[in-house]
């Protein structure tokens, strides 16, 4: 069975508290998704090995990049538009991702990187990038 991206929710935390936050979907304006877990690797040849050399995954780093239209009114959109976000740096840039896929929730502290307004033709809607890259560790539960 092949999983689709159309079957991957997504939602940015908006507002609200740690405790309560207000999510917003991200389906709504995105059309499409990629992840990476960009690993950091150790790479050593012992003399034992006869000259072969073996690797260990020393850290993880998490990238999700998005793109869509820019959907008026929409709240997500409004929020990485807003002047706080889109002209802020620090904790402006901090947010939380909920990624729901396959039976999977992954709660991860993020910060929102390379929210930009691509243009486009004159026939088409305007573009929009955003990239959330993870902070340290994440939550992984069943989804509920």
């Amino acid at each position: 069975m092949i999983l689709l991206n159309n079957e991957i929710k997504a939602y940015l935390k908006i507002g609200g508290s740690d405790e309560e936050p207000v999510w917003g979907d991200l389906g709504k304006a995105f059309k499409s998704v990629s992840q990476s877990l960009g690993e950091s690797k150790y790479t050593a040849a012992y003399l034992a090995d006869g000259g072969f050399s073996s690797s260990e995954v020393t850290g993880l780093s998490f990238q999700l990049t998005l793109t869509g239209d820019y959907m008026k009114n929409d709240p997500v959109i409004n929020y990485l538009f807003s002047e706080a976000v889109l002209y802020g740096t620090g904790e402006a840039r901090k947010s939380k991702l909920k990624l729901v896929r396959d039976g999977t929730q992954i709660l991860w502290s993020v910060t929102m990187t390379k929210i930009s307004e691509d243009g486009g033709d004159a026939d088409e809607p305007d573009e929009v990038t955003l990239e959330l890259s993870g902070n340290g560790k994440p939550a992984v539960s069943e989804a509920e």
